[in-house]
């Protein structure tokens, strides 16, 4: 059945890169552009290749798409990928436009090339190849592609997995989610993203109290004073299993705002907090530090005040490795692209956590190969396209 597989994506290897060209030229920016339009795109390819298609959301225009192989039974294998992508930014910085899909040495360029268009474009080829050879999947089972919407905002999933798995339409042996790479992701570190704020006192900058410090209270310099010592906290690395080479980062200060005029002592400052945390580490220990920081500088400068609020969370997650997905993906990637994958685990964050805590095993990203994902020049080798395709449907057929 691999050959057959094989020799159905490496004929229709042409219309699967016009496809993933085709999404590419469609924009899904997150903030700007409504995923609904990228959705219907991915809806008619699918349909025109004679799968099943489903369109449903909290939000009309920011749909999940589900594709099927079978409108009905088990789900072995399930593959996601997220619609938006991040901003393409300065497009002078792009040597091909970040919307044209321009093919050039091999690659193909695009804002979602590798984040995630590409691996989509594998999933619903997959998909496709299963479906023309109806021995390919077991008798009763199916396999799955789900794009969902507002990935990039912070991989809440609160439009995407959470809602679809309120509806029991998360379900699955194995999960992958189709981002650029060659290894097996088994989980990611996790996510915290603070707001602090500073209070202090204005007063005029020419006022003589200030000179002598008898009145107000900076709070721009009283959050300089936090956030160095945030900075400085050390975290030592991890010693969970596959996160050895990671620590806990936090990285203070990313975004800043304080002040109202030059001539005005600030009287407040907000500034926005990352923290990649490994597994020990939690808002509990993280919000510990804060305390301790926070108590140390209102000491010695009794006229602030500071308060802090958590508005992401998302926990260092990690699949079993013993589960069969695992086994069977490395079998089948050995025999399409002639190498081992590697068992790792991924420093930023993503959806996967969602389906771990689900029950489901996890490949937190695998799929087409490229780089520059978030950067100008965004690309996808597109040879690796129909690699992953057939890797994708292999697997589909065994797990």
């Amino acid at each position: 059945m691999n050959a057959e597989l094989r020799t159905w994506l490496r004929t229709h290897q042409p219309d699967m890169l016009a496809f993933c060209q085709r999404m590419i030229q469609t924009p899904s920016v997150n903030g700007s552009d409504d995923e609904v339009h990228l959705a219907r795109v991915i809806a008619g390819e699918a349909e025109r290749l004679g799968l099943h298609v489903q369109m449903l959301g909290e939000q009309s225009e920011r749909p999940n798409i589900i594709v099927s192989t079978h409108p009905g039974g088990e789900t072995g294998l399930l593959i996601l990928g997220h619609l938006d992508t991040v901003p393409a930014g300065d497009a002078a910085t792009w040597s091909h436009p970040p919307f044209a899909g321009e093919i050039a040495d091999g690659r193909l360029y695009g804002r979602g090339a590798i984040d995630t268009k590409g691996g989509m474009a594998a999933a619903i080829y997959a998909l496709a190849a299963l479906t023309a050879h109806r021995d390919a999947l077991p008798p009763g089972m199916r396999a799955q592609f789900i794009g969902v919407p507002d990935e990039e905002t912070g991989a809440t999933g609160t439009l995407g997995i959470r809602y679809l798995a309120a509806r029991g339409l998360i379900r699955a042996k194995g999960a992958i989610y189709a981002y650029s790479g060659s290894d097996m992701i088994l989980g990611h570190r996790g996510l915290l993203r603070y707001r602090l704020r500073c209070t202090g006192t204005a007063i005029h900058t020419g006022a003589h109290e200030w000179q002598e410090r008898t009145a107000g209270a900076n709070a721009v310099t009283g959050m300089a004073r936090l956030l160095v010592a945030l900075e400085e906290a050390p975290f030592p690395l991890s010693p969970a299993p596959f996160f050895e080479r990671f620590r806990t980062v936090l990285t203070p200060g990313t975004i800043i705002e304080g002040g109202v005029s030059v001539n005005i002592v600030p009287a407040s400052c907000m500034a926005l907090v990352d923290v990649r945390t490994t597994p020990g580490e939690d808002a509990a220990s993280i919000e510990a530090l804060f305390d301790r920081c926070i108590a140390e500088i209102v000491a010695r400068l009794p006229g602030l005040s500071f308060r802090y609020e958590r508005f992401n969370e998302i926990p260092a997650v990690c699949s079993d490795p013993s589960a069969p997905l695992f086994g069977v993906l490395a079998d089948v990637t050995r025999a399409v692209r002639g190498v081992t994958p590697v068992m790792t685990v991924a420093g930023p964050a993503n959806e996967g956590y969602l389906l771990i805590g689900h029950g489901i095993p996890t490949v937190c990203g695998f799929g087409p190969t490229g780089a520059n994902a978030h950067a100008a020049d965004e690309y996808l080798d597109i040879a690796s396209l129909g690699e992953a395709a057939e890797i994708f449907a292999m697997t589909a057929s065994r797990i």
